[in-house]
């Protein structure tokens, strides 16, 4: 047979879980892997058929191929393949001297031969004499080699490679039902989202809107993220929950040490709602034990009471530096990097361990219509259907202080004291909600707070009112940390910060 340089070819590996369901589930999950890599490739001309538990693709575009397949839930590895070679021993000597002596060159190397039919050659004379063939290259190291080189028998001839890309695993999107996924837009949440989609559930996003349209735009690209790489198949919603009448009638009633548990119950009340609407079966939450003072085990036990749903917690026992380390995998660490703490909304020290009859009791004084009303108004966003026009970040937040600009700092006294801006006024966000509107409108103002979070909020406020005012992003430290350094783009007029 010929030799071929160029098969076309690429071998996917189904995760193995797959290969111990009955016969009619791995019936079901190959066919919704096979539809889901046919969504992927969507573009690219290609055919795929089944072979001995695996997957043959063929396809003129390898590259831009294999950059698809690596997103597609339930793939464990692929293998590009290198060439089609006759299968006889002398020529496939013949090939992996002219194919493989420079890849090996000066590094460990092993071979290894598998018959999926064909030829009935002797795998292991296979591998010793190909390997003797490429020994004046390299050093053989059967166990850890920096190369492996593979040849698969097949009826076509005899393929060589000797790349294992890895794919996500899991197993294909969609064999599950769906869940609702409360997106806050922070690290943890998505990368829970992305966990519980690579074990086969759909995910819509339940996103409790805390910080107006600049927080809402955050978030939505982040979900929109998520559903252009990773939901291959899927068609993910985004439900907007405006949450701001909610927050503001338990800021009013209840003390500041429950409202992150109380908080905490109601987006799983909004989350349920939303879920019972479209027929989901779970909440997904980015929890981890012990990571912040509502994820102990006492306030956990306190907050989940507020769903009848079961809560999926896919990161329960990572720690922030494993969360944030796939965050970079998936892509979501440089968009999750900019949200601000938005639900970080006291400074009194929280409860660590709470008593589920007293929450029961402080949540009991809220005004439920409230949270039911924005559950009934929840708005709905086809994150498959958005375009570039509509990600385009709201006019509110900036990264530099321009030099005209009056600036407010609206942390609490205390924290003034401590540092702020030089020439900054203080107005903390009560103070400042209350008085923006007398503010002389022939000037541009400039807001910064503790956390980043209250700034965004109170300039959409201010711009509705026809002011020209800004927030910065992020909080203070970073704020400071740019002014220490001596950053000309948060560089003022006014002498040394005190």
């Amino acid at each position: 047979m010929p030799h071929s340089e160029s098969p076309e070819l690429i071998i996917i590996r189904p995760a193995p879980e797959l290969q111990l369901k009955s016969w009619h589930t791995r019936r079901r999950f190959r066919n919704i892997l096979i539809n889901n890599l046919r969504t992927a490739l969507d573009g690219i001309p290609n055919e795929i058929r089944v072979d001995q538990g695996r997957l043959l693709l063929r396809t003129p575009q390898v590259d831009a191929a294999a950059e698809r397949i690596e997103h597609v839930f339930g793939v464990a590895s692929y293998s590009p393949v290198d060439a089609v070679i006759e299968p006889t021993v002398e020529a496939l000597c013949e090939a992996a001297r002219s194919r493989f002596a420079d890849v090996i060159r000066g590094r460990s190397y092993a071979v290894r031969c598998k018959r999926h039919g064909g030829v009935r050659l002797s795998t292991r004379k296979v591998e010793q004499q190909v390997g003797a063939a490429l020994n004046p290259f390299g050093t053989v190291n059967l166990d850890e080699p920096d190369v492996r080189v593979e040849i698969d028998l097949v009826e076509e001839g005899a393929w060589v490679f000797t790349q294992r890309r890895p794919g996500p695993g899991g197993v294909p999107l969609g064999v599950q039902d769906r869940a609702v996924t409360l997106m806050s837009g922070g690290f943890d949440s998505a990368v829970a989202d992305w966990y519980t989609m690579r074990r086969g559930v759909g995910t819509d996003y339940v996103f409790c809107n805390l910080g107006g349209a600049t927080h809402e735009n955050m978030v939505t690209r982040i979900a929109h993220h998520l559903t252009r790489e990773w939901a291959i198949g899927d068609r993910p919603r985004l439900f907007v929950v405006d949450f701001l009448p909610v927050v503001a009638d338990m800021r009013a009633r209840l003390p500041g040490e429950v409202w992150q548990v109380v908080l905490k119950r109601l987006m799983y009340r909004a989350g349920e709602g939303v879920a019972r609407r479209i027929g989901a079966q779970a909440l997904v939450t980015g929890e981890a034990l012990s990571q912040v003072s509502s994820q102990t085990l006492s306030n956990l036990n306190s907050i989940d009471p507020a769903s009848d749903l079961p809560v999926l917690r896919p990161l329960i026992g990572f720690d922030k530096t494993e969360i944030m380390k796939l965050a970079r995998r998936i892509g979501t660490y440089e968009l999750s990097e900019g949200v601000p703490e938005f639900c970080a909304l006291s400074l009194s020290k929280p409860l660590v361990a709470s008593r589920r009859g007293r929450i029961d009791r402080e949540e009991q004084q809220l005004d439920a219509s409230l949270l039911e009303r924005a559950v009934a108004e929840a708005r709905e966003i086809d994150l498959v259907g958005l375009t570039e026009e509509d990600l385009i970040e709201p006019d509110v937040l900036t990264d530099t202080i321009a030099a005209d600009a009056e600036v407010i700092d609206c942390q609490p006294p205390r924290r003034f004291r401590d540092w702020h801006l030089p020439g900054a006024t203080n107005l903390p966000p009560d103070e400042l909600a209350r008085r923006y509107e007398s503010l002389p409108k022939d000037r541009s103002y400039l807001l910064y707070c503790l956390r980043g979070a209250n700034a965004p909020v109170l300039a959409e406020r201010m711009q509705r009112a026809g002011l020209d005012a800004r927030a910065f992003r992020g909080g203070v430290s970073r704020l400071r940390r740019a002014f220490e350094r001596g950053d000309p783009e948060v560089a003022v007029a006014g002498g040394e910060a005190r």
